[in-house]
């Protein structure tokens, strides 16, 4: 992978970091989540007038909505779950993608499985095992079971099928992107990002605003206006950039390396906020960091 690709996915990663911070330690995250939406609906109603987009290529808009369609229920998932649990025991399950995306993307976009690839599949897994032993081996899995049932850990799980399931919407549609528009990458993944936030944050916004108090949401909004723009901002930098490596690299490359922003998570939780579980949590950060390098390895 060319250098100047690793340095945008990097610079997506920390920007990731930035915006999940923000809204884990928001008053509210789920309300937070939709200012944020309101600011990058804004954001990319101007994007389109100037940048001139026309909305003639079906096959494109298609790939658009359905990606809309899966961040919308993402950002639900991803804000529910930040409301019930610490961010460094739920981002890292969130974004253990690249144990997944490597599997779908064979049987869904052709890409190949190497046994370096399944050997880093299997460490990401044993990081997430890693994240619900508690002190005694024989009790691991089933913490790990307990989680995946419970009410409110369970949003991290739906959180982290909604990024698999995304991250091959995103590589399609970044295909078809590229196709119609050969001569324009940066163009097409800033636009391909407000094309899919328009949907999905209004979807998200009418499911926020029936199934809650609209004094309670603008209670939120008026005293974080401000985090939530730099959170918007922010996310337009995460997932534009990735859009325009996806014209240009496998997807199961791309998500692994992405990544990276699992460690910047984990520390910021548990040594900045005094979250619980540090150094266990801090081991599997690093297991799954390991296992993301082997899969980037086997993608350069």
């Amino acid at each position: 992978m060319p250098l100047f690709n690793i340095c945008l996915i990097l610079l997506s990663s920390l920007s990731h970091a930035l915006w999940n911070v923000l809204t884990q330690t928001s008053q509210n995250s789920r309300y937070f989540s939709g200012l944020k939406g309101l600011w990058i609906i804004g954001m990319g109603v101007a994007g389109i007038f100037i940048l001139d987009f026309k909305f003639d290529h079906p096959d494109l808009l298609f790939w658009a909505a359905l990606s809309g369609i899966l961040h919308g229920v993402y950002i639900l998932c991803l804000s529910r779950a930040y409301s019930n649990q610490d961010i460094s025991y739920v981002y890292p399950i969130a974004r253990s993608a690249p144990a997944f995306v490597p599997v779908f993307a064979y049987f869904f976009l052709g890409e190949t499985l190497s046994p370096l690839t399944w050997i880093a599949i299997v460490i990401i897994l044993l990081a997430i095992y890693v994240l619900h032993f508690k002190g005694r081996l024989i009790h691991g899995f089933k913490n790990l079971w307990d989680a995946i049932l419970h009410h409110d850990l369970r949003w991290a799980f739906y959180t982290l099928a909604l990024v698999v399931a995304y991250s091959l919407v995103d590589k399609r549609g970044m295909d078809v992107f590229f196709r119609h528009f050969p001569d324009q990458a940066f163009t097409n993944g800033i636009l391909f990002f407000f094309l899919e936030s328009l949907v999905g944050f209004t979807l998200y916004l009418i499911y926020l605003f029936v199934f809650n108090s609209p004094g309670e949401i603008f209670a939120v909004w008026r005293g974080e206006w401000k985090k939530a723009l730099i959170a918007g901002l922010a996310t337009l930098g995460s997932y534009g950039l990735i859009c325009v490596v996806l014209q240009f690299e496998a997807v199961s490359a791309v998500v692994s390396l992405r990544q990276t922003s699992v460690l910047m998570v984990v520390y910021w939780g548990c040594w900045k906020l005094g979250e619980p579980f540090g150094k266990q949590r801090l081991i599997a950060g690093g297991l799954m960091i390991f296992g993301i390098g082997l899969i980037g390895m086997n993608n350069n």
